[in-house]
């Protein structure tokens, strides 16, 4: 009874072995790939699982199986699914196409995560010139002048920016001549620059007399050498913007409007000589903004000075100014003094391979400051940073 049980176990399991190697015996071949398909149930496959590519022949191509009890049941199931099949081919099979199984890339693929500019692009011209300015203003000593600071010094620095190949002549009218005396390391180029070079063309100055406090505090007299009666005989600050327009005009910068002409922009040593400064007294005095007035370069922004000289502009302007190379002269916190000394620091960047090529900051539409949060429906007002800036 025990011998009769073990000789039916192993019929069983020799019967289950042989079904097993009988269904696995079942396959065909991606004509594409090379693929092969192993066992009963991959025979009803219309297109190949690993490149998507459809079957040339039928199903019942799958070679039949040694048991022909197998291979009639599996017959059986292959033609009663030839009819389900045949109604799903067209959702099974994949379009015609030469990355298979694969997504085609997208034109978001193809450009990549944003626009670069190519190697073999030409890069953005240099601008053509820098009015370097720096202001000062009235101010006292830990108290916030009311209602707003006043421009007591309006002076800039004109340089002319050019790359080596290009023309050097400068052609300047009556308007914007002067008779401050440009300094010697200031001074054009004997001869064309191999490479790049800035230097400066024409300087403008000019004392304001404040009229909201006409009356100049003992800090403000110490700390920028400006006297009562150097304010009490100078023109508003209107007329000077009239004079400091003409003066542009003569540089051919700006048209009779105030617009911009050509490629060029102001520099500063911080944003707070155009961005409040300038800004604020025109607005509250009721004088129109010049256009021209609607984007600067802030020397000590990131993409500036320490990009270029691999170090935080540090320490105030005249360390700044000796850390480059280039030598100070003049008192500080003279208005002329700054701005000469600024124009030596872009001369210096351009020399030394650095192009000004854009902007660091601007005004919008409406004549504010980008990146201004509102607060009441109304932009916020920019507070006047220290003196220390200078």
């Amino acid at each position: 009874m025990s011998n009769g049980g073990t000789s039916s176990a192993a019929q069983q399991e020799k019967k289950t072995v042989e079904d097993n190697e009988a269904r696995n015996s079942v396959s065909w071949t991606c004509a594409a790939c090379t693929f092969i398909h192993t066992g009963e149930s991959k025979c009803n496959y219309l297109v190949c699982e690993l490149c998507g590519s459809e079957r040339a022949e039928g199903p019942s191509s799958c070679p039949k199986r040694p048991d022909s009890r197998a291979a009639t049941s599996s017959t059986t199931s292959i033609t009663r699914n030839n009819e389900s099949n045949k109604n799903q081919s067209a959702l099974i099979a994949p379009p015609s196409s030469p990355w298979g199984c694969l997504r085609a890339p997208s034109q978001k693929d193809i450009a990549g995560p944003r626009k670069r500019r190519k190697g073999l692009e030409e890069p953005p011209p240099m601008m053509d010139y820098i009015i370097v300015l720096d202001f000062e203003w009235t101010a006292d000593n830990r108290r916030r002048m009311e209602p707003i600071a006043e421009i007591t010094q309006f002076p800039s620095v004109a340089l002319r920016l050019l790359e080596g190949g290009r023309d050097v002549e400068q052609k300047l009218d009556d308007e914007c001549s002067c008779n401050i005396p440009i300094p010697h390391d200031l001074r054009s180029p004997p001869q064309r620059p191999s490479r790049r070079d800035a230097w400066c063309i024409s300087i403008f100055d000019s004392f304001v007399k404040p009229t909201l406090n006409p009356v100049l505090t003992q800090f403000s007299i110490e700390l920028t050498a400006i006297t009562q009666d150097m304010v009490d005989t100078a023109p508003t600050i209107d007329q000077v913007i009239v004079k400091y327009m003409k003066w542009l005009r003569g540089i051919g910068l700006v048209d009779n409007d105030g617009n911009r002409i050509g490629n060029w922009t102001f520099a500063t040593w911080g944003d707070v000589d155009l961005m409040s400064t300038l800004r604020l007294e025109l607005q509250h005095k009721s004088i129109g903004l010049p256009p021209c007035f609607d984007r600067w370069i802030n020397l000590k922004d990131d993409s500036m000075f320490k990009r270029h000289f691999g170090h935080e502009p540090r320490g105030g302007l005249r360390a700044c100014v000796e850390s480059v190379g280039a030598s100070w002269e003049g008192r500080a916190h003279n208005g002329l003094v700054d701005s000469i000394n600024t124009a030596k620091i872009v001369r210096c960047m351009v020399q030394t391979g650095f192009r000004f090529t854009r902007s660091t900051r601007g005004l919008d539409k409406d004549g504010l400051p980008f990146g201004l949060k509102k607060r009441n429906g109304e932009k916020t007002r920019v507070m006047q940073k220290g003196r220390d800036e200078n």
